[in-house]
């Protein structure tokens, strides 16, 4: 089993404004925790989350991002040649969903790379392609995983970033 994260849920873990921050906490989470078997990013995604966290929240958080994600055991698959033209072909034959580049190579990858799951809260672009999971997720958790995910928070002091 394997889940591939896009930028929206590093994004919002990092966003405490951001509608979807506890669910990233908690996806993440539970990501950390093997749930979801091997966790896989792109590099696109890295790109997409640190300049979102850049010119949103700050340099500070940009860079704890990707610090947090260097020691975080996520592997980052790069984009290549060969995943161009693949591309290419993805954007064809999902033209009526308006995908950007990003999330083309994103379900090229987790068509080809035989990723399970795909971590996003951009239904709109992956319904119907993909398995999507993440909007609405801490929704989803029995009332005593949401607490003990909470005191883990509480207990470690990774929101200081701001």
């Amino acid at each position: 089993m394997s889940i591939l994260i896009d930028s929206g849920v590093f994004y919002a873990f990092y966003n405490r404004r951001d509608i979807h921050h506890l669910d990233s906490i908690c996806l993440l989470t539970h990501i950390f925790e093997g749930r979801y078997g091997r966790p896989y990013t792109l590099d696109l995604v890295v790109s997409e989350a640190y300049t979102l966290l850049r010119y949103r929240i700050g340099f500070k958080a940009s860079l704890a991002f990707l610090e947090a994600l260097d020691k975080s055991g996520i592997e980052k698959i790069f984009f290549n040649k060969d995943d161009y033209e693949g591309v290419k072909e993805t954007l064809r034959r999902y033209n009526d969903k308006k995908l950007s580049f990003t999330d083309a190579l994103i379900v090229y990858v987790v068509e080809n790379y035989k990723v399970d799951i795909l971590a996003s809260y951009d239904t709109r672009s992956f319904s119907g392609i993909v398995k999507v999971i993440g909007k609405d997720y801490a929704k989803t958790l029995p009332k005593e995983e949401l607490e003990r995910i909470i005191r883990i928070v509480k207990f470690t002091k990774h929101l200081n970033y701001s």
